[in-house]
């Protein structure tokens, strides 16, 4: 089974994270993408502290219909930090493949901070999509010496685990979740940013509203 994951706050979810998702999916082959709504992410505040199973909610409304895409609360019912590295393994367990994980190009250029990095580079293939305004460095700038080796793999970089770098070009929307909360707090229209099932328990919520 060709498994990707998805992970993120999807504070909320908007058309820019289900597009890409289906970019990459394609791309890659994939039969099933998996979005794992965060419940305490690491590496930034939640704004707007919205609670992981409203966000997984806003997930489900958004995913409906399409029958390559699932929902996990693995993140959202795990107490403590979402590390990447227990999601990846919860999936390797039970699909008994290597996963691939979906990320942007902004997140991928930090991931030598993340917990035990080292692991998590062994541990799955990774996509990496790319970002509006994000650079993209060269790998051995982005990874330090000794973390793991990778060498030069057709479009993207192999380690010698086996786990492969892949860059995958998505198309490029001006729109970020930072965006939607702005605008809600503006009181402003956020429909066709995101689903209407989103746009649906947000209104109902009042969320991010001011």
């Amino acid at each position: 089974m060709r498994l990707g994951i998805f992970g993120g706050t999807f504070n909320p979810i908007h058309v820019g994270h289900l597009r890409a998702a289906e970019e990459v999916r394609e791309r890659l082959g994939l039969d099933t993408v998996v979005f794992v709504p965060s419940s305490l992410p690491p590496h930034k505040e939640l704004d707007h502290g919205v609670p992981g199973p409203v966000r997984l909610a806003m997930v489900e409304a958004s995913i409906r219909g399409n029958p390559c895409f699932q929902v996990s609360p693995v993140e959202v019912e795990r107490s403590g930090p979402s590390y990447s590295l227990l999601t990846i393994e919860h999936f390797r367990s039970l699909s008994g493949s290597v996963p691939y994980f979906l990320i942007g190009q902004d997140a991928f250029n930090e991931i030598s901070s993340w917990h035990r990095a080292k692991e998590v580079l062994a541990a799955s293939h990774f996509a990496v999509m790319t970002r509006p305004g994000a650079p993209r460095p060269p790998v051995e700038k982005i990874i330090p010496e000794g973390m793991a080796r990778f060498r030069p793999n057709g479009d993207g970089y192999v380690s010698e685990h086996g786990t492969e770098i892949i860059f995958v070009e998505v198309t490029q929307f001006a729109v970020s979740s930072s965006m939607v909360r702005r605008l809600c707090r503006e009181g402003r229209s956020v429909r066709y940013l995101v689903s209407d099932g989103a746009h649906d328990i947000m209104t109902a919520g009042r969320i991010y509203r001011t």
